[in-house]
């Protein structure tokens, strides 16, 4: 190999990977900020220099802000590389799903146990841990879970509100839950039966599913309950059940509620609702067994900020 033909080898595994982090950072934040939090960035250390009188500094300007230039135009007219291989895998996964449930019917996975714990910050952002034990399926055709998170605020949901959120799955067996790897997993945007914003998750699991093995989802939701943390809304916390589930555990956080009295929590049909106070924190959890399917219940909080 050529000097030549091994530098531009180099320069490829090199250069790949900041492109493709730049392509995702573009679109997840939106191409007008990104730009525009590198031109501040850029113009203070080009003020900087004019100020302090270094010639090296502003022609250091210059040449990052020609190169950012460059940079953005490859981004924008190359195309986003790394997000048309992950919409590819998606269709590959969904194909193979397809032709295997196209010639052979199948009762539906259910759930032995469904948890869930929601932890939502006084800035109003939440994460979500929901973790499923599942009965076996053991017919050795592809399967597949589905769960979701709705949102109830009233800020409209914009769609780099919508890039912002984050949803990671994973699979671990019955033997050792400890051991999990992460789940192949693809995502779609829906409204739910009371009109809400819905992101549908549907978890790939395979041709094999054992009997116990665990499958543990995570959202990432920022601002998901702004709405309620500011004091400017009251906000629904319910689940709705659209598969056999045995039993199940709700539990919400909240964090940082300085004053009881100033938090409310009304029951919408949740089976026995509890309000625990731990430290600077409130907790609200409800749980059953068996319970009805499509019946939805929880509870509404509502917080009257007083500071």
């Amino acid at each position: 190999m050529s000097a030549g033909a091994e530098l531009r080898k180099v320069l490829s595994q090199r250069g790949a990977p900041l492109i493709a982090d730049l392509e995702e950072l573009v679109f997840r934040h939106g191409y007008l900020r990104v730009f525009a939090a590198t031109v501040a960035s850029l113009g203070s250390v080009g003020l900087l220099g004019e100020v302090l009188g270094l010639a090296w500094l502003q022609t250091t300007f210059a040449s990052i802000a020609g190169g950012l230039f460059v940079i953005a135009s490859a981004i924008s007219f190359a195309g986003t590389h790394k997000l048309r291989t992950r919409v590819k895998h998606s269709e590959e996964l969904l194909h193979s799903y397809a032709d295997a449930l196209a010639v052979r019917t199948r009762k539906p996975i259910s759930v032995q146990e469904w948890k869930q714990e929601v932890t939502v910050e006084d800035n109003g952002d939440a994460f979500c841990r929901r973790v499923l034990v599942l009965h076996e399926a053991g017919d050795r055709i592809p399967r597949y879970l589905s769960v979701n998170l709705v949102y109830y605020g009233t800020t409209p949901l914009s769609e780099r509100g919508r890039r912002l959120v984050e949803c990671k799955a994973f699979h671990a067996g019955p033997e050792d839950v400890d051991q999990r790897t992460r789940a192949n997993a693809t995502s779609i945007w829906s409204t739910s039966s009371n009109g809400k914003p819905k992101l549908d998750l549907y978890i790939h699991l395979g041709n094999v599913v054992q009997e116990g093995d665990v499958v543990t989802v995570e959202w990432t939701w920022p601002k998901y309950s702004v709405d309620l943390m500011t004091g400017a809304e009251p906000e629904a916390f319910d689940v709705l059940f659209t598969k056999d589930v045995s039993k199940f555990e709700h539990r919400v956080i909240f964090r940082n509620v300085k004053h009881d009295s100033s938090f409310v929590v009304r029951n919408q049909g949740a089976q026995g609702l509890r309000r625990i106070r731990q430290g600077k924190d409130v907790v609200v959890e409800f749980s059953a067994a068996n319970p009805k399917m499509s019946h939805r219940m929880g509870f509404i909080a509502d917080y009257s900020r007083d500071d």
